[in-house]
């Protein structure tokens, strides 16, 4: 709660306590950077981005380019440093969500809607912290609606071209870092024709240059694509297209459920009931905008979960994003009202949200329960998924230091060329992603790796030898088991093969 001292004649908090939210979130964020190992996703953008393309096999190329782009000016792939311009992203993110609710609403309701922003779970971990598309997206269309918003919230006044034209550079750079960004355009859209004071901007020469420009983000994406079969595009139209017809509720409650998570459910709820009373009931401008804004992309996801199998609950976050403002009012004008609530809510999630953040973070790295709870069955404990293979890089020498790795898909390879380095191919057997695009040597020899649980092996070891021999390798020794710890406890097992081209 901001201090007696931020708060002018009008009851409306100032910058110094957004100020002082962001920086506080923003040293969280780096707290648990430090102790979080590399997701898979991020291993996995660390790992291809080696060999730099003009896009990559499941997205465009802002995210893989600025992790490569961290690694050679530092000239470590540590995740904690690859992290740092994601972080600043979610930081600066705040901002302009405290700085447009501002200009639509006021201080007060600005410093709500950063509140609930901050403690949002999706993006307080994952896309103001992790190396993935997510951050650089919401940056850029942060910055793209801020620039234009003082035209969009007075629509009879002259449009300014530079401020637009800017704005056109910024949805560029978010149609350069993922698709969703898309959305956000047939957003705008929508709320130009809906709006009759908007439409004459349809005839504009302005916003047809902007749209020129921003265009011009989807160059490298395209250029990609087509020289490979249009792989990507395909990729992801395939995986939120319809199921011949079928329905999947279990699908649609999963991915609805993991949209109330991500936000916290009070303030998914308030954004929904907000959006749906500035599409039917507007009472400025800006409930119009924040709300078509907030409910298109939500409400496209939720179909696609209804009729598909494979859809996930944050895609729709870039859509969500928008409907803080609408929060921040409404917390704003209902705070006296619901006073001991709303403190409540947001105390409670300042403290639990980093919290378990930080839990899952130790766990990872150092199995805090095993070292509470001797006993703990290993089944309890966080996989492969949330731990660097630290244990295969240790052995590598042993193992003959081949220079190559075989894998059986692009989440193994991401992590074991994480762990291994830049020096080693990665070749994935099945489903490779991007590294299928990768530039690899001829490799006689190499160490063909499989995480497992102890108790699996044999049964797992079978197949993937089966499956080795079917992609031309034939093992040419004895597995060996290396255990991969977290602090003195051990997590999951590699089984490591040598193995020879046939």
């Amino acid at each position: 709660m901001p201090a007696q001292s931020d708060i002018d004649s009008n009851g409306e908090t100032g910058v110094r306590s957004a100020l002082l939210l962001i920086a506080g979130f923003f040293a969280l964020r780096l707290l648990i950077s430090w102790v979080f190992p590399a997701t898979n996703d991020e291993a996995y953008a660390i790992t291809v981005s080696r060999d730099w393309s003009l896009s990559y096999f499941d997205h465009p190329p802002v995210a893989f380019t600025l992790a490569r782009l961290m690694a050679w000016l530092t000239g470590t792939e540590s995740v904690a440093v690859i992290r740092l311009p994601f972080i600043f992203a979610g930081a600066v993110s705040g901002w302009l969500i405290w700085d447009i609710t501002r200009l639509a609403y006021g201080r007060s309701a600005a410093f709500w809607a950063l509140a609930w922003y901050s403690v949002a779970p999706f993006f307080f971990i994952s896309a103001g912290h992790f190396v993935v598309p997510d951050g650089p997206l919401n940056l850029a269309l942060l910055a793209t609606l801020r620039l234009v918003l003082p035209d969009l919230l007075a629509p009879g006044a002259k449009l300014r071209t530079s401020r637009w034209l800017s704005a056109g550079l910024f949805f560029a750079l978010a149609l350069a870092s993922k698709y969703q960004a898309a959305l956000f355009g047939l957003s705008a859209l929508i709320f130009l024709i809906a709006s009759p004071a908007h439409r004459r901007l349809l005839a504009s020469p302005t916003l047809w240059a902007t749209l020129a420009i921003a265009m011009l983000g989807l160059v490298p994406t395209l250029v990609w694509n087509a020289s490979h079969d249009w792989i990507s595009i395909t990729f992801q139209a395939g995986r939120a297209s319809a199921d011949s017809g079928i329905l999947h509720p279990v699908n649609f409650l999963s991915v609805l459920g993991g949209q109330i998570i991500y936000l916290l459910p009070g303030t998914w709820l308030v954004i929904l009931t907000a959006s749906l009373g500035g599409l039917i009931r507007p009472e400025r401008t800006a409930d119009r905008l924040f709300a078509w804004f907030a409910i298109v992309p939500p409400a496209l996801f939720l179909a696609i979960a209804l009729l598909s199998r494979d859809s996930l609950a944050h895609w729709a976050m870039s859509g969500f994003m928008f409907g803080f403002p609408l929060a921040g009012r409404w917390t704003a004008n209902n705070v006296d009202r619901f006073r001991g609530l709303i403190l409540f809510t947001f105390r409670a999630a300042c403290a639990l949200v980093p919290a378990v953040a930080l839990i899952v973070a130790l766990q990872s790295r150092y199995s805090l329960a095993g070292r509470v709870i001797p006993g703990l069955p290993q089944d309890w404990e966080i996989g492969r998924e949330l731990q660097d293979w630290t244990a295969l890089a240790e052995a590598w020498p042993k193992l003959g230091a081949p220079s190559a790795v075989i894998v059986k898909s692009w989440v193994f390879g991401a992590k074991a060329g994480h762990a291994l380095g830049p020096t080693i191919d990665v070749i994935p057997l099945s489903d490779p992603r991007h590294f299928q695009y990768l530039e690899t040597g001829a490799h006689d020899t190499a160490i063909a790796v499989l995480p497992a649980r102890a108790g699996d092996d044999e049964s797992m070891l079978r197949d993937y030898v089966r499956l080795l021999e079917n992609a031309g390798y034939r093992p040419t020794g004895d597995p060996t088991v290396i255990s991969q710890m977290a602090g003195s406890r051990p997590q999951f097992e590699l089984l490591v093969i040598p193995v020879e081209k046939q």
